[in-house]
């Protein structure tokens, strides 16, 4: 599957990282949808003609490292689980390729809406002043109110439209860690399409829904907490996890 996916992406219209940035989107409508890694290739093949695929030198897949922070009583966590409208998350997110390591704090508006904020800095596994006085311009924190939690590490691919602003990011090769416990979840694509307005089908939409994928909306945040931490609370969580752990170790092809 790696190789059709390497050649179907190198055969894409590209786009640099500086074209990328009229797209990022920082303010945005989100709608994920998970599926078995197999299914990556056509919908890919059939994206070609709307969306240009970011390149950095030769590369086309990028490795990406998060680390996530939340209050000792992983405020974080629960505020998602019990499905607030509006919450956050925390994290230092490092782009493997480049080098480059941001502090992010990602709002969520009633549900659809993100807000993102992030500044570069350099990589550290604890918090300073200078990141809490960032932290504390965009959300209300008590001082020296986190901890790190997990990492998340995985490969994405990024698409941005020719014709309309919309950015797509495709995650494969997923992985969790926590201390020295480890999760490998090989075989799931998460797919994020990431959009300045709800109105109208979008063309990447378009080819999921013709692939027979609904929107299936999962943080990974939250998928791995639960999967490191099975004695975590998620009941709200549970039919979700039994359709990743189908996907993941189940038959070929999973819609």
């Amino acid at each position: 599957m790696k190789g059709a996916l390497i050649n179907i992406l190198q055969s894409s219209d590209p786009i640099s990282l500086d074209e990328l940035t009229v797209c990022r989107l920082l303010n945005r409508i989100d709608t994920k949808y998970i599926c078995h890694v197999n299914n990556l290739p056509q919908i890919l093949e059939k994206s070609q003609k709307d969306f240009r695929v970011q390149e950095i030198g030769n590369e086309r897949i990028f490795k990406y490292e998060s680390l996530y922070f939340d209050t000792p009583d992983m405020r974080t966590y629960f505020d998602h689980h019990q499905g607030k409208r509006n919450r956050y998350k925390i994290r230092l997110r490092t782009y493997i390729e480049t080098g480059d390591t941001f502090l992010e704090v990602k709002k969520k508006k009633n549900y659809r809406r993100t807000d993102k904020r992030r500044t570069q800095i350099r990589f550290t596994d604890s918090l300073t002043d200078l990141h809490y006085d960032f932290i504390s311009n965009h959300i209300p924190l008590k001082h020296d109110g986190l901890n790190s939690t997990i990492w998340t590490i995985f490969d994405r691919i990024t698409l941005a439209g020719k014709n309309h602003i919309e950015r797509i990011t495709i995650d494969t090769n997923i992985r969790f860690k926590k201390g020295e416990k480890e999760i490998h979840l090989p075989n799931l694509s998460i797919i994020e399409v990431k959009r300045e307005k709800t109105g109208g089908i979008s063309p990447f939409s378009q080819i999921l829904h013709d692939s027979m994928l609904k929107p299936y909306g999962i943080s990974k945040y939250i998928l791995g907490n639960i999967l490191l931490t099975p004695e975590l609370k998620h009941n709200r969580f549970t039919k979700k996890i039994l359709t990743i752990n189908k996907i993941c170790y189940g038959s070929r092809f999973h819609n």
